[in-house]
């Protein structure tokens, strides 16, 4: 039974590693990446706020519903905009960084092309 179980998590993680989008299609130096951070984080933060006035929860709430809310507004805020440099940060970012509005400029900062 522990070895089914070791296998089963080696291959879910396989899967998700696979399923990592390529760190590409935006600019990677600190002052760009800058302000992508902070254009996404507006989104978020947006999202945030509209869900709490839509009843979605109160401040601070961090149930599924508010979540998913949340998820799903940023979501459609970047597929609105059309911007490709915006859409490639939102995803190269990790997901449990992605929609957060707290996060800090590590996230962004570990994106810097070294030369």
């Amino acid at each position: 039974m522990r070895s089914l179980l070791v296998a089963l998590l080696l291959s879910t993680t396989g899967a998700a590693i696979a399923s990592v989008p390529a760190v590409s299609g935006f600019p990677r130096d600190p002052v760009s990446l800058s302000a992508l951070d902070s254009q996404q984080l507006r989104i978020v933060r947006r999202a945030g706020a509209q869900c709490w006035h839509s009843g979605q929860g109160g401040l601070g709430a961090k149930g599924p519903i508010t979540r998913a809310c949340i998820i799903t507004g940023s979501e459609a805020m970047i597929a609105s905009l059309k911007d490709p440099a915006l859409k490639s940060f939102h995803d190269a970012l990790p997901m449990h960084a992605r929609y957060d509005e707290y996060r800090p400029a590590y996230f962004w900062q570990r994106l810097v092309a070294t030369p």
